[in-house]
């Protein structure tokens, strides 16, 4: 794929640049540009650093251009980048949740846990070695908080229930939100229906509904235009997705309290329920999408919201 078609440009100075991670279409970050500097926000992977350092060279930025690496929380596909992207922009600050900071100046811990998930040989070919970020390059992100990219503001908006270290972006220029993953995850392949598809990605280990609704209100209460997703790309129909991840939440909270009466809930039996569930949903929306097509673009979805409902089960009931 050319550095060109991995690159989407939008309106008011923003460019969805694919990261790469897996397949195409399934993560990005965003650069923004706003006069004479510009800011990432979300970073990828460290295997993707070069991608992004080819979205500047095509905007014409220089690297001292950066000002802010702004990873929304510290999950690897979205902040696994973040030290090896620091190294090379010598003006930049990384903007991060207070909860997540730590992690991202001492990341060991961040890299252990994700090697016992995937592996090393899976692991470095998707994630690469994590990069400790200088303390005084640093700066927390609070809820409310102001940052300036040049003439432009952007608004802090703290936003538990995927996880606790997540902030989303408001960009009242744009009138758009820099959501992460606290609104959902929406591919492009599986769009091809009535209705855009999107579903809460419950990750291991913070998933929290009661919070996770609130954080969706909030978020609808800036009556914006767009809402920019990391899985994936701008979509507009921002009511209609923060209705539907309402929806989604509560049908996962009775899924997994329908599997805690099981003596001894399996992962991989609440994955296959969880992927047919989404599967009946593509249905109703009269997506021509095979369901071996489906399956192949979810499994790893469903599999790691299926783990992280299951934690939720844990601390829910003890």
């Amino acid at each position: 794929m050319s550095q060109h078609a991995r690159l989407q440009h939008y309106d008011y100075g923003i460019t969805c640049v694919d990261t790469e991670l897996f397949r195409p279409g399934l993560a990005c970050c965003y650069l923004v540009q706003e006069g004479d500097e510009a800011a990432f926000i979300d970073t990828g992977t460290r295997n993707s650093v070069p991608l992004l350092l080819e979205a500047l060279a095509v905007n014409g930025l220089s690297l001292n251009q950066v000002r802010w690496v702004m990873p929304t929380h510290v999950h690897l596909d979205h902040a696994g980048g973040a030290g090896a992207l620091m190294q090379v922009l010598p003006e930049a600050q990384l903007l991060v949740h207070e909860r997540g900071a730590a992690h991202m100046i001492s990341p060991q811990k961040l890299q252990a846990g994700s090697l016992a998930v995937y592996g090393q040989a899976r692991y470095q070919a998707a994630f690469g070695d994590l990069v400790p970020v200088p303390e005084h390059r640093v700066k927390i992100a609070c809820d409310g908080d102001r940052v300036a990219l040049g003439s432009r503001e952007f608004q802090i908006i703290d936003t538990p229930g995927h996880a606790r270290h997540h902030y989303v972006v408001w960009d009242k220029l744009s009138r758009g939100l820099f959501c992460g993953d606290s609104f959902g995850v929406s591919y492009p392949e599986l769009n091809d229906g009535t209705q855009r598809f999107v579903f809460p990605p419950t990750t291991p280990v913070q998933f929290d509904p009661a919070a996770w609704h609130t954080t969706i209100e909030r978020l609808l209460a800036f009556d914006a235009q767009h809402v920019y997703l990391t899985h994936f790309g701008r979509h507009n129909e921002v009511r209609e997705f923060g209705e539907e991840l309402h929806r989604q939440i509560d049908a996962y909270v009775e899924y997994a309290e329908r599997m805690a009466k099981d003596s001894n809930p399996q992962p991989e039996k609440f994955a296959e329920l969880l992927m047919l569930h989404s599967q009946n949903l593509l249905k109703l929306r009269d997506s021509k999408v095979p369901p071996d097509v489906t399956r192949r673009l979810l499994g790893g979805d469903m599999e790691l919201n299926a783990q992280g409902l299951l934690h939720w089960l844990q601390r829910h009931s003890s």
